[in-house]
């Protein structure tokens, strides 16, 4: 299982949240729906070898986790407005596959019991790592994350630039689907 975990310390934690102006109004509460496309939709639907949680931060009550798990998971998220409505029938406890808590993100970050990578522009190559089947994917949203000391966890860099958090999901996908499945074709063979 794939897990990729992240925090929002602006995000909202109130599901009385507007349709539209989503950036504007939510604490950019469209960065983790685009995390949650890209952990866990796919042309075919949704990713059944990944989960994706988030602890939100932001008011008007914080923490509130999302654990959406892909094996579960009951949700249209082909677009990034479906996406926040999936987030939205989470925070009210209304889909399947997606459980709320209130713990916080180092609750979480105890609760893995997996192997642990931290997503950094100075980590080691990500091409170079032998990833387990089961592993824990840290990174930012629109903030680094700022990980508690006790914290094990390897660094693992896509390059030494800063990129989308949706976009290394996506990446990361790519990377491991090759490494774990070496079946699927690619171009050119």
């Amino acid at each position: 299982m794939r897990t990729f975990v992240t925090r929002s310390l602006t995000a909202t934690t109130s599901p009385a949240f507007p349709k539209r102006g989503i950036a504007s109004h939510t604490g950019r509460l469209d960065v983790i729906a685009r995390m949650l496309r890209a952990a866990l939709w796919t042309e075919r639907g949704v990713r059944k070898d990944s989960s994706f949680f988030v602890t939100l931060e932001g008011p008007p009550n914080p923490p509130l986790t999302l654990r959406f798990k892909g094996p579960e998971l009951e949700a249209d998220l082909s677009d990034e407005r479906a996406a926040v409505e999936a987030i939205r029938k989470c925070m009210l406890g209304e889909l399947k596959g997606c459980k709320r808590t209130k713990e916080s993100f180092e609750e979480v970050l105890k609760s893995l019991g997996m192997k642990v990578y931290v997503l950094s522009e100075d980590g080691e190559d990500v091409w170079s790592f032998e990833f387990p089947k089961s592993a824990a994917f840290l990174l930012g949203s629109q903030h680094d994350l700022e990980l508690p000391p006790w914290l094990e966890a390897e660094r693992v860099s896509l390059g030494p630039k800063s990129y989308l958090a949706s976009h290394c999901i996506y990446y990361l996908h790519y990377v491991l689907d090759l490494k774990l499945d070496p079946s699927p074709r690619r171009p050119g063979s």
